[in-house]
């Protein structure tokens, strides 16, 4: 983990210049909606929504121009293998997030199928 001073030499500028990459995870993430999800589902849904929410805006498409800007497009396969999430609740945990209003989803023609693309939101759209 390399931690980033704010000492004036360019460390920060650097470290964001990087490719590194990096997002915000607003505070009511935790402070909210996990709470919510948790008297509302359970303590499992609630983490797992949390996770997926935070593993989508690692994954957004930050090139901006395009269809694709600020879409993630990852696989069910990749979202499975990288988060532990089981397959058969990837679906039901994407459409309690679009219900929070934290996340849209959509599906676009890909190659004679269709691919769901994630928009996570910054801001809840309550």
């Amino acid at each position: 983990m390399t931690l980033v001073n704010d000492s004036g030499d360019g460390g920060k500028a650097k470290f964001l210049e990087s490719g590194t990459g990096y997002a915000v995870t607003p505070h009511w993430v935790y402070r909210d909606l996990l709470p919510e999800l948790k008297d509302k589902y359970d303590g499992q849904t609630a983490r797992d929504c949390v996770i997926l929410y935070g593993y989508m805006h690692a994954y957004v498409n930050g090139q901006s121009g395009g269809d694709a800007y600020l879409w993630a497009f990852p696989t069910l396969d990749q979202i499975v293998g990288e988060t532990g999430i089981h397959r058969n609740r990837v679906k039901k945990l994407s459409d309690i997030l679009e219900s929070e209003g934290v996340m849209v989803t959509k599906k676009i023609p890909w190659y004679g199928h269709t691919k769901k693309l994630y928009k996570p939101l910054y801001d809840r759209g309550k």
